[in-house]
């Protein structure tokens, strides 16, 4: 009778430790899987995250915000460097954009008649490197420099280089979004897209400094998709299967004929910065979702710690206190009390 209850009082003690890494790792997966949402405009207005920018000495207006829990968010605008000595700021500011009502099917942001997009926008085209030319007023210097676009003619680069594929490199101007998550997990980012061919990539960067393409899927509205809803044409929201069939060329969504409203998604790491820019245009930003899915976050369970305080049984499954010599079971194990 001895063993038998010191057998159901071990089985208690595991099947309690069982039932604690079981409850510990349910609220893990519920921290890590709770989606994360951010808008730039509230009530129809800009945040004042970017109303209240102000421009650096090299004429950037730079919003650098933790967004959400585990989302950090850099946005850029920077003016085309025609000035690289005497920074022009004029043409530098945040705007909210709104495109007219159009007509949407119901997908899965469920956008109908009158839908709108607030984007906010910047300024700036996205570069690479740049090559200044000097600004002449009456034969003077004038300290301004615009893009040395006479390559043939002057030699050295032409003014502006863009993002190439082939040779991942950081924008060093113009309009680009950076997202630096603390946790693992699955971004998803809306952007506007104009017409043309305007190419939108998504690129890493590591802490050391690594730089790579990252590939994405996108889904949403592009402009001419329509669908006919009770006799009505309306923009269907495309799957990103139906994106891809129409979306031939890398990096050139919905083949580039047509404005775009979209989300492209893509997979994230801790510890990596992730930078979303279109190729020689500035690409509108209404917002992200991100879903973390462990990584620095809660990744893994310990075993809980044990209870100093657990009561003391001998080898006969009777409670003794600290004076008891000899085998003992505490916290479900063997030990030896002095």
């Amino acid at each position: 009778m001895h063993t038998e209850t010191l057998l159901l009082i071990q089985i208690y003690n595991v099947m309690k430790k069982i039932f604690t890494l079981i409850s510990m790792a349910l609220v893990a997966m519920s921290v890590n899987a709770q989606t994360e949402s951010y808008q730039p405009y509230e009530g129809g207005a800009l945040k004042s995250d970017y109303t209240a920018a102000t421009a650096d000495a090299n004429g950037n207006l730079v919003v650098d915000i933790q967004a959400t829990t585990n989302m950090k968010l850099t946005v850029v605008s920077s003016r085309n460097p025609e000035s690289t000595k005497t920074p022009n700021l004029t043409n530098t500011n945040w705007d909210l954009w709104k495109d007219a009502n159009f007509s949407y099917d119901a997908g899965p942001n469920d956008l109908q008649d009158g839908a709108t997009f607030p984007t906010l926008r910047g300024s700036g085209t996205p570069a690479i490197s740049f090559v200044g030319k000097q600004n002449y007023k009456d034969g003077v210097a004038t300290g301004e420099y615009h893009p040395n676009y006479n390559d043939g003619v002057d030699g050295g680069p032409t003014g502006w280089s863009y993002y190439n594929p082939e040779s991942p490199t950081i924008p060093f101007s113009g309009l680009y979004y950076k997202f630096t998550p603390s946790v693992n997990g699955t971004l998803k980012v809306g952007l506007w897209v104009n017409k043309g061919t305007r190419y939108t990539y998504v690129v890493s960067e590591a802490s050391d400094n690594t730089v790579a393409n990252v590939t994405y899927t996108a889904e949403g509205y592009v402009n001419g998709q329509n669908i006919e809803v009770e006799g009505a044409n309306k923009k269907k929201y495309l799957s990103a299967e139906e994106m891809a069939a129409i979306s031939p060329t890398p990096y050139l969504i919905g083949a580039g004929n047509q404005p775009s409203w979209i989300y492209i998604i893509f997979n994230v790491e801790a510890g990596k910065s992730y930078y979303c820019f279109n190729h020689s245009s500035q690409a509108g930003f209404w917002g992200y979702e991100f879903t973390p899915s462990g990584g620095t976050g809660i990744s893994t369970v310990k075993a809980a710690a044990e209870d100093a305080d657990a009561p003391v049984y001998n080898l006969a499954g009777q409670k003794v206190d600290k004076s008891f010599k000899g085998v003992v079971v505490k916290n479900g194990k063997k030990m030896i009390q002095k």
